[in-house]
């Protein structure tokens, strides 16, 4: 039965559930498989551990990869699908350029922090990631870098920002965002990631921001025009 009065009626709750569930079951293998590549490494790490890691049979495993090596696929693209749906939720309807920025970069960093050991491990077994998936990757990632430099580029055409390279400019950001997962062990000691967050993005904006909107965005640099 139609749940929204006029609303026709579409047969699709079998599909929801089923996509549900396959959502639920590959959060639970990412998950088992990060905390056990963290504790014992990629070359130690046997599919049978992994499985009971999960809770869960070798065949489930293999109906969602191929090889041990696609299972460090499955988790940087979880990483990098999260960042795609998170990071512009957060940035829409926000009309300021600069603004949006640092919603945007807000967003990342939070994502880094909840799923710190999985960026620790994409880094150190990135190497391991087969071939016939790092160009999807890396196109991913160039998309979700592209939600800062986007916003860099809108900034400099409304002559809010002055910046000759907002691809590099938007890739130091991402690299800082990751670098609150690479080095927390340091950072948790001296900082909260909101004030990570700000001292972070506001170097950033000070090299950016043009003159004239110096006091405009003194809340996100953290200094007003001489």
């Amino acid at each position: 039965m139609a749940l929204n009065g006029d609303a026709p009626f579409r047969d699709d709750g079998p599909e929801a559930i089923k996509a549900a569930r396959v959502r639920w079951r590959r959060r639970q293998i990412v998950d088992a498989a990060t905390g056990l590549l963290i504790r014992v490494g990629f070359q130690r790490m046997l599919i049978t551990d992994l499985a009971k890691e999960a809770g869960v049979s070798v065949g489930t495993i293999y109906q969602y990869v191929d090889s041990k090596e696609d299972i460090l696929t499955l988790i940087v693209r979880d990483i990098l699908e999260t960042y795609r749906a998170e990071v512009p939720a957060a940035m829409e309807g926000i009309e300021d350029p600069i603004e949006r920025l640092e919603a945007g970069f807000r967003a990342y960093c939070s994502i880094v922090d909840e799923r710190r050991a999985a960026t620790l491990l994409a880094y150190q077994e990135g190497k391991n990631v087969p071939k016939k998936g790092l160009e999807d990757l890396k196109n991913m990632e160039l998309e979700t870098n592209s939600y800062f430099a986007d916003c860099i580029r809108e900034a400099v055409a409304q002559g809010r920002a002055c910046c000759a390279e907002p691809d590099l400019t938007a890739f130091n950001l991402t690299m800082l965002a990751h670098t609150w997962a690479l080095k927390h062990w340091y950072l948790k000691t001296h900082f909260s990631l909101d004030e990570y967050i700000k001292l972070q993005l506001g170097a950033v904006l000070r090299s950016i921001v043009s003159d004239d909107y110096h006091d405009a965005y003194k809340h996100l640099t953290g200094v007003a025009k001489a």
